[in-house]
């Protein structure tokens, strides 16, 4: 990742893509946003990318699997640092599908296991259509 040296103290700025996808491959948890009857929601999942895109895993039976699949999400990550007001966030907007681990590759690179107990053997892939990111320097 380039930092570019003409940002000063307190500046947010927007991200490239690459750097985008660099960030959210270096954290383990997001978050999850969709809509259901009573609005949005947002729950954090443990995930991997993989692709270009988003992959966790949720329990089939759940009401975030009855309301991503095949439709809008969206998923973030960010880190702040309090102490020096500053951080970075990227929001990755699409479209979410329920795949079966052989067609996804699971043996193939790292899958995402998920922290939570229960059953949690559907495997969502949120495909992005938009990625977006701003960084804030240190204030």
């Amino acid at each position: 990742m380039v930092v570019n040296e003409e940002w000063f103290r307190g500046s947010l700025h927007e991200l490239s893509r690459e750097d985008c996808l660099e960030l959210l491959a270096g954290k383990v948890v997001g978050r999850v946003c969709y809509v259901d009857d009573d609005g949005p929601v947002v729950i954090p999942v443990n995930y991997v990318v993989d692709q270009g895109g988003v992959l966790f895993r949720t329990s089939p039976q759940g009401l975030m699997a009855a309301h991503v699949r095949d439709g809008p999400v969206a998923f973030q990550v960010d880190e702040v640092d309090e102490v020096t007001e500053s951080g970075w966030s990227v929001l990755l907007r699409g479209e979410a599908a329920f795949e079966q681990p052989k067609a996804a590759g699971w043996d193939n690179g790292p899958r995402p296991s998920p922290w939570a107990q229960g059953s949690r053997n559907l495997l969502v892939r949120i495909t992005p259509r938009v990625i977006t990111g701003r960084r804030l320097l240190p204030g």
